[in-house]
């Protein structure tokens, strides 16, 4: 009889297949708050990868505000349909990219990573996530999609 051996450890294996981009534009002439800090922007992050789906989310003020936000974007590009070991790996090979250091960039990314790689998630079940990319996009100044 063949036993497995209870030593053995199995490595989980993170790839990305897909990345959306959706950008909120918070003018500050609509928030009293924001006012005085000048516009801003919600960039919110879906993942989905061999572990499911993630959300990341960051704020942008105008003067970090990227001229463009598809070539802003296309930095993830690097980490699509690749295999990682586990997501240490994945985050160390993202801290080790990224010319020059952008941090909000690399929080927004490791977020949504841990998020799906802890097997937790922020949103509900898949008609809840199809009903807010629906109303995010409604709501988007700028969508991408990396696939």
């Amino acid at each position: 009889m063949l036993q497995a051996d209870t030593s053995t450890r199995v490595q989980a294996v993170i790839r990305l297949h897909a990345i959306e981009l959706f950008i909120l534009h918070l003018p500050s002439s609509k928030s009293e708050p924001l006012h005085s800090l000048g516009d801003h922007y919600r960039v919110l992050m879906r993942i989905h990868s061999s572990c499911g789906k993630g959300w990341g989310e960051i704020y942008l003020n105008e003067g970090n505000r990227p001229v463009d936000w598809v070539t802003w974007a296309s930095w993830y590009e690097r980490f699509l349909h690749r295999n990682f070991a586990d997501e240490a790996s994945l985050q160390n090979d993202i801290l080790h990219s990224i010319q020059p250091f952008h941090l909000p960039r690399v929080q927004l990314l490791c977020d949504a990573i841990h998020e799906t790689a802890a097997g937790r998630t922020t949103r509900g079940s898949v008609t809840e996530d199809r009903q807010d990319s629906g109303h995010l996009l409604r709501f988007a100044e700028a969508y991408v999609s990396l696939f």
